[in-house]
């Protein structure tokens, strides 16, 4: 029997080819990327350590700022009383921990953007959305080391000195990309091994800031300080963030309350998004700039100063819960004790170079307008380009 030609139909895409969604418009880099250097991320992290630390002004100045009627939008806020020494004392405490958690996270994930989605940063953002797989990226990077070649084109634009277009020498430059090395790794690890600090104090406001004596180990010979002062103490489930699944649970940690630490490492990250922001805008966005330079040292000052001016060397204890046997009877108290992370001077610390800031000029490259795009394809577009 003959075919009816009128029958015969044009080919059908398979099924999973024709579910299979479409990519972005590459069209709509260019303005992505246009809004979204219109944006600040360290000027927002610096704004809350400043707003941050107005806190520990004493009495007689904080109360005459919150005497004063304010309003935001239509919602007006009356005059207060200004918050006794002890709360404020707690809200430090707690809060330097969240906003060095936020800083933490922050630097990572601007940093994997640029690194991996150069084409639109704001998009390599956006899709990391797995919390589990992006603490694996971390923990792989932490135990590999964070590449020099990388931070270099991210937090300082070139791969010298003289590619980046800023007036620094080689040693400069070089000890910079070092630093902030350290910083990524601090940030790294205190994101990781911090994880359920974090999540206590975020979700549910569930730490408890405590005053204790002082701490100490004894010896048969000598007596070591552990430490005096405040302490953070939360509850949680297994030991540790990389405890066994099926080890014990119930722990309880105590963790040393260092807000100056806190603030001061929050200090230098902002730093170095504030490098990384004046890099990616001059790249995408053709803006001139400027770019902070710093060693490891300063760094290292960050972090080790308020371990030395506490006088103790314990970063947390941790303690098992105790548990009852049938028979009535509790189980022993085990307890671990970690130190602090100092990490090693290298050189002489005096004769380290100054902090200094340097411009960050437009280059011929940066010049190029890499934008397909006939007409806007959002209603918000400032005006820019982007460049790849």
């Amino acid at each position: 029997m003959p075919r009816n030609p009128k029958s015969r139909k044009g080919k059908t895409k398979p099924a999973a080819e024709a579910d299979k969604p479409l990519p972005l418009a590459p069209e709509l880099f260019p303005e992505l990327n246009a809004a979204f250097y219109t944006g600040d991320p360290a000027e927002f992290l610096r704004l809350r350590i400043e707003a941050l630390s107005l806190m520990a002004l004493p009495t007689e100045q904080i109360a005459p700022l919150l005497a004063m009627p304010r309003r935001i939008g239509s919602l007006e806020m009356t005059p207060t009383d200004p918050p006794t020494d002890e709360v404020r004392e707690r809200y430090i405490a707690t809060e330097s921990v969240m906003l060095f958690h936020h800083a933490a996270e922050m630097i990572l994930r601007l940093f994997y953007a640029h690194v991996e989605k150069p084409d639109c940063p704001w998009l390599g953002m956006s899709a990391s959305t797995n919390f589990a797989a992006f603490k694996e990226k971390v923990a792989k990077s932490r135990e590999s080391g964070f590449s020099e070649s990388d931070i270099a084109m991210v937090f300082l634009g070139g791969t010298d000195p003289r590619d980046a277009a800023i007036a620094a020498s080689d040693e400069e430059f070089a000890a910079t990309v070092d630093a902030i090395k350290l910083l990524l790794g601090y940030s790294a690890a205190r994101l990781l091994d911090e994880s359920f600090l974090y999540n206590a104090a975020k979700h549910g406001l569930t730490t408890v800031r405590v005053d204790t004596s002082k701490m100490s180990i004894k010896t048969d010979d000598d007596e070591f300080p552990l430490h005096n002062g405040g302490l953070l103490v939360y509850l949680h489930g297994p030991a540790g963030p990389r405890a066994p699944k099926d080890g014990p649970k119930h722990h309880i940690s105590m963790m040393a309350s260092l807000p100056d630490q806190d603030l001061a490492t929050a200090t230098m990250i902002y730093h170095a998004i504030a490098d990384l922001w004046q890099v990616a805008r001059r790249r995408y966005t053709c803006q001139s700039g400027k770019v902070m330079l710093f060693t490891r040292d300063d760094v290292r000052q960050c972090i080790s100063g308020p371990v030395r001016a506490s006088g103790g060397i314990m970063r947390t204890m941790v303690m098992e819960l105790a548990k009852k046997r049938p028979d009535g009877s509790l189980t022993d108290i085990g307890i671990t004790v970690e130190a602090h992370f100092m990490p090693r001077a290298e050189g002489d610390a005096d004769a380290r170079p100054p902090i200094r800031t340097v411009a960050l000029p437009v280059r011929q490259r940066d010049k190029q307008v890499i934008n397909p795009s006939r007409r806007w394809l959002l209603p918000f577009s400032p005006e820019g380009s982007s460049r790849v």
